[in-house]
């Protein structure tokens, strides 16, 4: 009572002043009574504690001191501010404020009663922060721009303590990203190399991603932002009517990193590609269509043993799932269970033979494909390593036709009721050349083995007689010879009016290689082709997609207004693909027809599923 009689009550204002004057002093870095000055401040909280110990004991506080403080403290740092600005550089002004922050931080801590702490604070930022937002926004682009990481980290650390700062501040950080990204843009749509396109989709990516970990405290803003961009940039291009390339280029690098022969220094380095592959993965928009680029090339690495490792394959197929599920990556799986299966055939079969006592006349391996997991297990039309080719009809050399038939005896003999069905544009073959000066093995499709085996009766062959020996369809047998006079196996001789054109043998051929694989002639061609018969299947595999979407939930739903089953369908789907609004009204259209749903009379907004 007597504190506040003699001293609060009658020179209240002189003591806040003086109070003051001593915050102000060691804000300026003259030293004060800290111990007393403290003291003094929470008597006002005290004195009040002491005569209401159930009421409010702040509001003394509050009238007497606390408005007084916060007033001086936003005038000592207005000016503060103004001086900082006029006399440094942007980064010099970040780097004194934050100081200043931090001083004030521990100032307010040692003096102040903790109510007053928040709201003092909140002036500081106001006049040292957000009054000069604008300009240090500016100097961000400029940050970004030149690569002035440790600004940047100091921009953060005082842009975070406004409202909304980061989000204003993510936005910029979006656009910037998107700029830098519009190189990758430009390399796909002019044709680039997959490799060329993804190094360029890295460098954009690996920069903005350790800047967001390492300078940008891992923000999740700035990850939405960084995650936004890299998705437009994936997904962008300069055709709207045409998909983008991106899924096709993503998946022809990984079969690059995957398939034998690929330069890289060691297990580690090919781990480390397929995890920066991984996440490039996740901004692609098309998963379904990416899902059928990258179904191809695993189908074709492990039909014709290109591939680098199971393991690895199994490590990209995981990475695959992480992102997208088990439904996703399901059928990849079945294909790596096949050739493990198969593998283990393999050995029973010889196991089978040797116990028969029934050797065969050449070296023979099958792998048993099951035909819903495979992209092209369908028979008769089964693509060759190159793209799609119909299966002719040809002359089976006779070792091939014993070890066929010794294999469908074991095979009868170990499974009831299935049905083999031999896909000969994906079988492959070694023949062994001698009429050369060194031994050579080259390794050939079944059908080059064909049209190649004629050659050991005959040094020299017209296309007439190759083709009546090896039963070959004309159009197949040119292929043949077209990729045995490109590798200078056979040369071509011209005729003459009397007699027809020929084939003969190269006996002078010479290769580094003593075992090579024969190349088609028709690789490129049937690659592009194959592209293109990607893109057009996949809108009708998306229409029967979407209309499952749509027949599942109005079953569950019964009944759904019109934009709520569109939002269904895209959330639904959004992890295929994205939609199209368009797209999805067909769909309905269709399966109104087809009297899976109806509008309501009532209500034509509304449809109701029809059981």
């Amino acid at each position: 009572n007597i504190w506040r009689d003699e001293m609060l009550d009658k020179i209240h204002e002189q003591l806040v002043s003086a109070i003051l004057h001593d915050i102000t002093c060691d804000r300026r870095g003259v030293s004060t009574h800290s111990a007393i000055l403290r003291d003094v401040i929470h008597s006002f909280v005290e004195v009040q504690s002491h005569e209401e110990p159930q009421g409010s004991v702040i509001e003394l506080y509050r009238e007497l001191f606390e408005e007084r403080l916060l007033a001086n403290t936003r005038e000592f740092y207005q000016r503060e501010a103004q001086k900082l600005y006029e006399n440094c550089t942007v980064s010099e002004y970040m780097n004194r404020v934050i100081e200043r922050l931090d001083q004030e931080e521990d100032r307010l801590r040692k003096f102040i009663y903790h109510t007053s702490i928040a709201p003092c604070k909140k002036e500081c930022v106001m006049k040292m922060i957000a009054d000069y937002e604008h300009i240090l926004l500016d100097e961000f682009k400029l940050m970004l721009r030149d690569d002035r990481i440790e600004d940047l980290s100091r921009l953060y650390i005082l842009i975070r303590r406004l409202n909304q700062g980061c989000k204003r501040m993510a936005d910029m950080f979006h656009e910037h990203i998107y700029e830098k990204g519009k190189g990758s843009i430009e390399l796909m749509n002019s044709g680039c190399s997959p490799q060329e396109y993804v190094d360029s989709l890295l460098l954009v990516f690996t920069k903005f991603v350790t800047m967001v970990r390492e300078n940008l405290s891992n923000d999740r803003t700035f990850a939405d932002a960084l995650d936004s961009s890299m998705t437009k940039i994936v997904n962008s291009t300069s055709d709207t009517k045409r998909y983008p390339r991106s899924s096709e280029l993503l998946v022809r690098h990984a079969d690059h990193i995957l398939r034998k022969g690929a330069k890289y220094i060691s297990l580690s380095e090919v781990e480390e590609r397929l995890r920066k592959f991984i996440d490039l993965f996740k901004y692609v928009e098309d998963k379904d269509l990416f899902q059928k680029f990258y179904g191809k090339k695993l189908a074709n690495r492990l039909i014709h043993n290109t591939s680098l490792s199971w393991d690895l394959e199994e490590t990209a197929i995981n990475g695959l799932k992480d992102r997208c599920g088990y439904e996703y990556t399901s059928p990849l799986q079945r294909m790596i269970i096949d050739m493990k299966l198969s593998d283990d055939l393999t050995k029973e079969l010889d196991q089978y033979l040797k116990d028969n006592n029934s050797p065969l006349p050449v070296s023979f391996s099958v792998n048993i494909l099951q035909s819903g997991a495979w992209p092209f297990a369908g028979g008769p039309t089964a693509p060759t390593e190159g793209g799609a080719a119909a299966t002719p009809e040809f002359n089976i050399p006779s070792d091939l036709a014993i070890c066929i038939d010794k294999f469908k005896e074991f095979y009868s003999l170990k499974h009831t009721g299935r049905r083999l069905k031999f896909v000969f544009p994906l079988s492959c073959g070694s023949v062994v050349i001698n009429y050369t000066l060194r031994q050579y093995t080259v390794i050939m499709s079944v059908y080059q083995a064909v049209a190649f085996l004629p050659f050991q009766s005959a040094e020299s062959l017209t296309k007439e007689e190759l083709q009546k020996a090896s039963g070959l369809e004309m159009g197949e047998l040119e292929k043949c010879l077209s990729a045995f006079t490109e590798s200078n196996l056979v040369v071509k001789e011209q005729g003459t009016p009397d007699s027809p054109v020929s084939y003969k043998l190269n006996t002078a051929y010479s290769n580094r290689k003593a075992k090579f694989k024969l190349q088609a002639s028709v690789v490129k061609e049937a690659n592009e082709k194959e592209v293109t018969t990607a893109y057009q299947s996949v809108d009708e595999d998306r229409r029967i997609y979407i209309q499952a979407v749509i027949v599942r939930s109005m079953k569950s739903r019964k009944q759904l207004k019109h934009n709520d089953l569109i939002q269904e369908v895209i959330s639904m789907s959004k992890n295929r693909f994205a939609p199209s609004i368009s797209m999805i009204k067909k769909c309905v259209e269709v399966l109104i027809e087809k009297q899976y749903i109806e509008r309501l009379s009532s209500d034509k907004d509304t449809y109701q599923y029809l059981a």
